[in-house]
Formats: C-alpha cells, structure tokens, sequence
C-alpha cells in the first residue's frame, strides 16, 4: 500500500514539472522580441523625417540606405564630398533617422519606405542604439538584435525581391572596452551568417577602419567615439565602393 502511495506521488509530480516545463515554453513563444516588433516613435519631428523619406522616392534611386544617425548625418553640410564621390551618381535615397532603432525601422519598412522603388541595391547599418542603455530603458541582447537586424532584410527581400542587400556590421563604440560595445561584437558574428540563409544578403564589416592598432577608436575619424565625421563617412563609403559597384553589376 505505501508503495503504491508513493508511486501516485510520483507520476502526480512528474505531471506537476511537465505542466510547468509546457506552460513556461509557451508563454516563452508568446513573448515578442522587441527589437523585431514594429514601433512607430513619437515626436513630428520624427514623423516628418519619415516623410520626407518618402518624398524623395519619386527620385527612383539605384541605392539606398537603411539605418539611423550614422546615415542621417550624411546630409550635414560637411559631407558634400561623400555624395560628390560616392552616392550621387546611384541617385541615392538617405533612409537614415537619427536614434532609431531595428523596431523602428521594422515600422518605417512596414509604412511606406520601400513602396514604388526598385533599388538595385539596398546598404543596410543599424543597431547601436538597440543597446544604448543611457537613451533607452530596452537593450536587447544578440540574439534579439540580430532577429530584429535579420527581419529589416527580410522585409526589403519580401518588398524588393530583385534588391541586393549590403549588411553592415555594427560600427564600434567607445574608447574604452565597454558592455555596450561588447553586445554589438557579438550581434556582428550573428549576422556575418546572413548570406548562408539568404543569398540576397552579403556582409561586410568595416570597423576595422575606425580604430588604431590597439583596438581603440580613432577621434580623428569618430569625435564622439560613434558617429563617424566627414572624413570618417568618406572613409566609409571608400570602403564600401567595391562591394556596391560589383552588386549594381548583379
């Protein structure tokens, strides 16, 4: 009797740790990723940004660039050379907003960005500010901004099948080792794997460029140890023309 007692306490909480381990994996799938969830930012200013991007795409651009301040700061006055040299020749649209995150850019693809277009190439940098945790309450981990990176190519491959897309690793920040900077090292090793799930994504990573041989950031190309300046954007661009000459050719 006592051992078939203790075999119904048993199986009962075997059944009690099953239910358990169900109910926390499908509460698990339920919860969104955030940086994969489309989110409109508040503000006229940002709106109106939006669509000014818009407007401009009556200008049928060959090239186009997807991302936050790093390409909004394109259009600064000191950066005449960079379009001169580098941009104007593919009519280039700037989708560049200023703060925005991958969920940001998720909404922006989801409401018109890409609408009426047939770029033959699409470059792609966006991330930093997913883990900025002076700005934002939400840093999202590797994996999170990788999915929210991976979903931005998606979308443009869904809406812009003949598209080529150029995907940027994550700029280096800080001069200083930094848990920030850290989190964008490894979302790069995430998404360097893009191109193996879809062939309409190739990776390059130009960090390299912005730091000296000891790892650090050069303020001479990046003052605020972020966001690259004119001749850093020149720098940029430089290093990028290889790869948007051959994929315009694809």
């Amino acid at each position: 009797m006592i051992e078939k007692t203790f075999r119904c306490i048993y199986i009962l909480i075997l059944l009690i740790l099953f239910a358990f381990t169900f109910s926390a994996n499908a509460q698990s799938d339920l919860i969104e990723n955030p940086a994969a969830t489309p989110v409109q930012r508040d503000g006229d200013w940002w709106n109106n940004r939006h669509k000014t991007i818009v407007d401009r795409l009556d200008s049928n651009p060959e090239l186009i660039l997807v991302g936050n301040s790093i390409f909004h700061t394109l259009e600064e006055e000191d950066r005449k050379e960079v379009w001169t040299k580098y941009l104007d020749r593919y009519r280039t649209v700037d989708m560049g907003i200023s703060g925005d995150r991958t969920e940001n850019v998720i909404w922006r693809i989801e409401n018109g960005t890409l609408e009426g277009i047939n770029p033959k190439v699409a470059v792609v940098l966006i991330g930093t500010n997913n883990t900025d945790g002076n700005h934002y309450l939400n840093i999202s981990t590797p994996t999170e901004l990788a999915e929210g990176i991976y979903k931005i190519c998606n979308l443009i491959n869904e809406k812009l099948p003949e598209t080529e897309i150029l995907l940027m690793g994550i700029l280096p920040y800080g001069y200083n080792p930094n848990h920030r900077d850290n989190i964008n090292k490894a979302t790069n090793k995430l998404i360097a794997s893009f191109p193996k799930k879809n062939p309409k994504i190739h990776y390059i990573n130009i960090g390299s460029k912005y730091v000296d041989e000891n790892g650090k950031i050069k303020k001479e190309l990046m003052p605020d140890y972020l966001h690259p300046n004119a001749e850093g954007h020149l720098i940029m661009f430089e290093a990028l023309d290889a790869d948007i000459q051959k994929l315009m050719k694809q």
